[in-house]
């Protein structure tokens, strides 16, 4: 009806109304284009206004997964700072030669995750950035609210320098069917116990290792992480390292000895069969693993997330008992994990410490549970005793009792993280180095302390 009125009438009044309708839509898409304009505007000031950290770690593999679950939950709950990560592959001089370029060249990212001990050399260099200025206002109990061991190992001379993403627990677990292949109805708990279990469960064919009772140098553990288990893990006198002095270092004689009686063993023959399974780093293939090893030193990583994905005939037939080290520190463990730290010049570095803090399960009890929920998933332990309290992480508890044991090991009173120094690099590679020339017989347990000495001082 109305397109035949229209067609009907007089044709100056129908050019008036088009004349009109256009000036309407005109004046319509002006104010349009305008608000388009100024929502644009504010979308770009918005844009401007969020923050973005760049983080480097050195994950892969389901570790890389969880990392990537933290980002996630991260950015979904604080939209004001975003996080984008990068993965560096967790070679020592590749990750260090790059932070260190980075830094030079004025450009390092917001966070650094560094599991490997360059962090004292790192402060010592004045490569990073003190923590102790944000620990202030919500943050003033952060530290209590940490392990005191996790604050042990991310201090630098009184400082706070870095802030553990999770920490590891270390302790011996047993695959409950080659134990019972072989008579051992519990597993050991004293040195000697170890070492006569383990000894029956040696298997070689045509010259090749096909199985193992344990190993103290399997998946890239070496003397660093036993000393918890001798009371060596310091060895330190007058500011240098001494773990050769008999007075100042009992514990090193006991566990170079405790190496030594692995000398028996062919190194090369062991190492192959680690090559031969794919041990790779962080990733989920080792001996134990396998199902070719009674015995191994790891942590709950092991049973949550290699078990899984490399020999699930293994669930329910494991089990995990504090190591059986000189009696009196039986029940600890090495203070040692996956810290992260912010470089020198890296930009908003209070927002890094607010993301580094959160990922450690500090704040609110619903951000900790979300963290609870990805620690579980990796196989880790908080930073802090606070967020293994939470209902999540209880139940992950609950339904695997072979974790247990890993949470008292961080407060027990022998429990150590190795102090901070400038060379704590030189040390771990010199006691990486030491331990395995005793394995083969090239040292003697003296000469190789005397040799890690050295090289720690140097």
């Amino acid at each position: 009806m109305s397109i035949a009125r229209q067609k009907s009438g007089p044709a100056g009044r129908g050019l008036r109304s088009r004349l009109a309708v256009g000036a309407l839509a005109l004046t319509l898409a002006g104010g349009l284009a305008t608000a388009a304009a100024t929502q644009s505007t504010a979308a770009t000031a918005h844009k401007a206004s969020v923050v973005h950290l760049t983080w480097w770690t050195m994950w892969s593999g389901s570790s890389l997964t969880a990392v990537n679950k933290i980002v996630a939950a991260w950015n979904k709950s604080h939209p004001g700072i975003q996080v984008s990560e990068t993965s560096i592959p967790s070679v020592q001089t590749t990750s260090t030669a790059q932070l260190l370029s980075a830094i030079a060249a004025g450009d390092p990212p917001s966070l650094f995750t560094e599991w490997w001990p360059e962090i004292g050399s790192f402060a010592a260099d004045g490569d990073l950035t003190s923590l102790n200025q944000f620990l202030t206002g919500p943050y003033k109990g952060f530290e209590k609210f940490l392990y005191p061991v996790a604050v042990q190992g991310g201090s630098y001379k009184g400082k706070l320098v870095a802030v553990p993403q999770a920490l590891n627990s270390w302790a011996l677990y047993y695959n409950k069917t080659l134990m019972a292949k072989y008579g051992i109805t519990s597993p050991p708990t004293t040195l000697a116990a170890l070492q006569a279990d383990q000894a029956k469960a040696w298997v070689s064919s045509n010259g090749q290792l096909q199985q193992l009772g344990f190993y103290p140098d399997t998946d890239g553990n070496s003397f660093e992480f036993y000393t918890p288990f001798f009371g060596d893990t310091n060895c330190i006198k007058s500011g240098k390292y001494d773990f050769e002095s008999p007075t100042a270092c009992p514990g090193g004689i006991a566990e170079m000895n405790f190496f030594q009686s692995y000398a028996q063993y062919s190194y090369s023959q062991v190492m192959a069969l680690q090559t031969a399974l794919g041990t790779v780093a962080g990733g989920s293939t080792d001996i134990w693993g396998a199902g070719k090893s009674m015995f191994m030193l790891s942590g709950p990583w092991e049973g949550q997330v290699t078990v899984p994905s490399t020999d699930p005939a293994l669930e329910g037939n494991f089990g995990v008992e504090a190591f059986p080290g000189t009696a009196q520190y039986t029940g600890a463990t090495l203070g040692q994990g996956n810290f992260n730290i912010i470089p020198k010049g890296a930009a908003h570095a209070k927002d890094a410490f607010e993301f580094m803090a959160w990922m450690s399960g500090y704040g609110s009890k619903s951000q900790a549970a979300a963290i609870a929920k990805i620690d579980t998933e990796g196989g880790w332990v908080p930073g802090g005793p606070s967020v293994t309290k939470l209902p999540v992480y209880k139940s992950w508890i609950a339904a695997n009792p072979w974790l247990k044991g890993f949470l008292p090991e961080e407060t027990d009173k022998y429990t150590a993280a190795p102090l901070l120094t400038p060379t704590n690099s030189q040390l771990f590679t010199a006691e990486d180095t030491a331990s395995a020339n005793v394995l083969q017989g090239t040292m003697t347990p003296i000469q190789a302390l005397q040799y890690i000495d050295q090289q720690g001082n140097s």
